[in-house]
């Protein structure tokens, strides 16, 4: 069976980290999976340090006529069985260049809610308008949650035509990291951490004014904000407008996020919508303990109390309490984080993700 996976080749969050252990699950498994990203970056290069086999178009925009030419030329090169893909351009171009050379079977993973992945309004209504337009192109759909697969057939998708396959990580533990010497931060600290794209959706503006109300409790505490994006000269100004001075970090984007987030006393999120965060895996995978908002596919991973912690959206107080009980409560919090892994262990592993597509691919193929 020979898949082609594509991407635009920017990614650097969870899009990137789901592609990078699906391909080598795959392979394993025995079936030809490669990666074709329109132009090079972070996931490229880490792909081909996996051994994972790559090809780039070397296109960056999205009007160049190449792009279409290049992908059609490659799927008629190839031959392909499936066409994979994943993100709004790669949905779009990949779609309809599988179709026109007569690729089987095309189908696409939907990881999150495409009408929020922007920072513009714009970006947002024309990706998702576009998306929706070609959902008729591909044969199945694959949504990382089974909120996701709801908001799908709300939308008019037909039951037959939408699966869901829960996100996995391979099961590595990464080095312990020295955090309070890699940052220079007080040896007294409580050091948490948030991981993600500084974008409108992750709602990091609400972790800030909910860490001010932390800090009056624990003058003790500190938040490292690890990633990037369009919004993080705004969110360093309203750091330091709202007083929280040394309290909070932005260390940017990491290769080592994962060894930051397990060296941490706990890990926060506070999205305002999810598909099925990698990042949050990745803490139940390394027993952290874990303070969550209800929005998307979490509550499916994460039951209150029993693995971790929830709180409502959009609620900087519900926040707030349940990072100072995290950090007034080590052992209990714990004791969730142990709960967390065992959750990883028996439904988010890579290899569970990848047998259970496989599956997915087998039920299509039959169809056609």
């Amino acid at each position: 069976m020979k898949i082609v996976h594509v991407n635009g080749g920017g990614e650097t969050g969870g899009g990137k980290s789901h592609l990078l252990a699906l391909l080598p699950q795959l392979r394993r498994l025995g079936a030809d999976a490669s990666l074709l990203c329109f132009s090079a970056g972070l996931l490229s290069q880490e792909a081909q340090e996996q051994g994972i086999p790559t090809h780039t178009l070397h296109v960056s925009s999205m009007l160049s006529p190449r792009l279409m030419v290049g992908l059609y030329q490659y799927f008629k090169t190839l031959g392909p069985d499936i066409v994979h893909t994943h993100g709004g351009r790669a949905n779009l171009y990949g779609r309809l260049a599988a179709k026109l050379a007569g690729v089987p079977l095309v189908i696409t993973t939907v990881h999150s809610h495409t009408d929020l992945d922007y920072t513009s309004p714009w970006q947002n209504m024309w990706f998702s308008t576009v998306d929706r337009a070609t959902w008729g192109l591909a044969d199945g759909l694959i949504a990382v949650s089974c909120e996701l697969q709801r908001a799908l057939l709300r939308r008019g998708l037909k039951q037959t035509k939408v699966r869901v396959v829960y996100n996995g990580i391979e099961d590595v533990r990464p080095k312990s990291l020295a955090l309070h010497e890699e940052f220079s931060l007080p040896a007294d600290s409580d050091v948490l951490c948030a991981v993600g794209r500084l974008v409108p959706v992750k709602r990091f503006d609400l972790l800030l004014t909910a860490m001010r109300k932390v800090v009056e409790t624990n003058p003790n505490a500190i938040l490292l904000i690890v990633g990037d994006g369009p919004l993080e000269q705004q969110l360093r100004e309203t750091s330091v407008q709202i007083g929280l001075g040394a309290h909070v970090k932005f260390v940017g984007y990491r290769r080592d996020a994962k060894s930051i987030m397990e060296s941490s006393v706990a890990f926060v999120m506070s999205s305002e919508m999810e598909g099925l965060p990698i990042v949050l895996l990745e803490a139940l995978a390394g027993e952290v303990p874990i303070v969550a908002t209800s929005v998307g596919g979490i509550p499916e991973v994460i039951t209150t109390e029993e693995n971790g912690l929830l709180v409502a959206p959009l609620n900087s107080g519900a926040l707030a309490e349940a990072i100072v009980r995290v950090l007034a409560r080590p052992l209990e919090a714990q004791e969730r984080a142990v709960n967390g892994r065992k959750w990883f262990e028996e439904y988010a592993t890579a290899e569970a993700m990848a047998r259970k597509t496989l599956s997915v691919y087998i039920e299509w193929g039959d169809r056609q």
